[in-house]
């Protein structure tokens, strides 16, 4: 997808920040002249990996940093946008992502 419903990217963002990927710095779309934080280049290339899935699966979540939870938790879980149901409309395969990200939030409780 070269630009995914915004549902798609809000879970993707969350899933690189859980797996420690950085974002990519590129050129404000709005024509601010200023470098902006953008996870879909990363995303792509973490959705292009065939051991995506297992990755998720084998995930250390009894040693996820406690930084890479509190943005989860202040960013991602507070947004209204960030609802299975809402993700739903956008992708089914992005609602098991979202639930997955919601899952490791409250394990680590």
């Amino acid at each position: 997808m070269k630009s995914p419903p915004s549902g798609v990217k809000l879970v993707m963002e969350a899933i690189c920040i859980l797996k420690g990927v950085k974002a990519d710095k590129i050129p404000d779309p709005t024509g601010s002249g200023k470098k902006i934080e953008d996870f879909w280049g990363p995303a792509k290339r973490l959705l292009g990996d065939i051991r995506f899935l297992q990755s998720l699966h084998e995930y250390d979540k009894d040693n996820i940093p406690p930084a890479y939870m509190a943005i989860i938790r202040k960013h991602y879980l507070t947004n209204p946008e960030f609802v299975p149901d809402k993700i739903r409309n956008a992708s089914t395969a992005a609602e098991g992502l979202c639930k997955w990200v919601i899952a490791m939030e409250f394990y680590d409780t």
